[in-house]
């Protein structure tokens, strides 16, 4: 009977911990879609040396929140009841193909293609994966209440 309680309270604490990082990961995630944006605006008025670092630490802070979003959705794999859809970033690579077209445009200079993979693919899919952290709101939510 202890260990169940046990597991039921560390269920409880990574369950609290999952809810308290969505609102960060949404701020995080809407954050970047913006800051992408106007990267796209940017690069294709200057392609200026400030213009280039902003754009390098963007993608910095992109690589740390995937870290953070592969972390969440390791902690969610201890609950049965969420059936997640897997999320848009790690869909069948797509974000780590888009992510290899951007550093090759980036490597051979070539900014217009680079504004194009932003604005048309990496920034629709930053909403999505604001969607799909709103879904794990949800399903989080509905975990508390129905005690999974």
């Amino acid at each position: 009977m202890n260990k169940l309680m046990e597991n039921n309270t560390a269920k409880d604490e990574l369950l609290s911990a999952i809810r308290n990082s969505i609102g960060d990961a949404r701020d995080s995630v809407q954050k970047l879609e913006n800051v992408f944006k106007s990267n796209v605006t940017s690069l294709r008025v200057e392609e200026s040396e400030e213009v280039f670092q902003n754009l390098s630490q963007n993608i910095h802070d992109l690589q740390y929140f995937m870290e953070f979003v592969n972390e969440l959705k390791n902690a969610t794999t201890c609950f049965d009841n969420f059936n997640l859809p897997v999320d848009p970033i790690s869909s069948d690579n797509i974000g780590a193909n888009l992510f290899h077209e951007m550093a090759n445009a980036f490597m051979s200079n070539d900014w217009i293609m680079l504004s194009d993979l932003i604005e048309y693919e990496l920034r629709p899919m930053l909403l999505q994966e604001d969607e799909w952290l709103r879904t794990l709101g949800d399903r989080v939510d509905r975990c508390e209440t129905e005690r999974c």
